[in-house]
């Protein structure tokens, strides 16, 4: 499922403008955006300007984003010229007045967003690597470290996959979703989501533990189970006031908004799901994996 997700993502992936290069214009207009849309994409095309279109509308605003992979800082503002001539002669507005504003975002600058934007993955990656070395601390006396650091691994890549195949079909079904920087954003979000979840559940394993200690019967099994059902609630309700929110965002909220509502709520989905049954579960199969190999030993 996980390698079947990531291949899905990739295989729909798209870039906006914001990592490739493009023009973003918000205007004052009571035009139609799907007629808009449809309008300036025969525009564009007819003058070999292939793009990605996506209009959002807010009241009387819409604001129109094109994603255009160009070779030259030249081409896009030629682009960005073309299209406000193109508002004027269809009357999309009658003067310049009614164009609140127009970014035009260079290649150049779109190179470095993307350069910019994996690092700020990987630097968080690295922070959410030590971190959990820390929290773990004090329970590798109990479960070896390397059953929490693939146990970790494995769960995280699990709700990763998940997420990306939710948002790679959602990209085949609509073209004017793209991987952007708002799509970051909720993956470094839910990435710390997901860690303080699973963290939670093994320091209560960790004091169930050592209470267990004091009775000298300690079966890491058994507090392993019992960690899971003392933890169930608190998961599961976390996980529930989180939806309701971004349910909240999804139904009224626009543009990156939703897009952000979208992309953390599936992801706090997978997360109850994963720290739940995925976590401890396969934590104990691992134990019991390495105590039959040592027993045969």
């Amino acid at each position: 499922m996980t390698i079947c997700g990531l291949f899905f993502f990739l295989l729909n992936a798209k870039f906006s403008e914001e990592f490739t290069g493009g023009v973003s214009i918000s205007l004052i207009s009571q035009s139609s955006p799907e007629s808009l849309q449809i309008a300036l994409h025969n525009f564009l095309d007819k003058n070999n300007y292939p793009t990605t279109i996506s209009i959002d509308q807010a009241g009387d605003t819409l604001t129109i984003k094109m994603n255009a992979t160009l070779d030259s800082d030249a081409q896009v503002a030629e682009l960005s010229d073309m299209v406000k001539q193109f508002l004027l002669d269809e009357k999309i507005v009658n003067s310049t007045d009614e164009i609140i504003w127009q970014v035009v975002i260079w290649p150049s600058v779109g190179e470095y967003m993307k350069t910019s934007a994996i690092q700020a993955f990987m630097a968080g990656l690295v922070l959410m690597v030590i971190y959990i070395l820390f929290s773990f601390g004090k329970i590798r006396k109990d479960i070896p470290a390397q059953i929490l650091a693939f146990t970790t691994l494995a769960v995280l890549l699990f709700e990763v996959s998940l997420c990306f195949w939710a948002y790679g079909l959602w990209m085949m079904t609509n073209e004017t979703i793209l991987v952007d920087t708002v799509f970051i954003i909720a993956i470094l979000t839910v990435c710390w989501y997901w860690v303080n979840d699973i963290i939670i559940i093994f320091d209560r394993v960790r004091e169930n533990l050592l209470k267990k200690r004091w009775t000298n019967s300690v079966v890491v099994e058994d507090v392993i189970e019992d960690s899971l059902w003392q933890t169930m609630k608190r998961s599961i309700g976390t996980s529930l006031s989180t939806l309701l929110v971004l349910i909240a965002m999804r139904v009224f909220g626009t543009g990156v908004l939703r897009e952000f509502a979208f992309t953390v709520g599936i992801w706090v989905i997978a997360t109850a799901f994963a720290s739940i049954f995925l976590g401890g579960s396969l934590t104990f199969i691992l134990m019991k994996l390495q105590k039959k190999t040592k027993n045969n030993k």
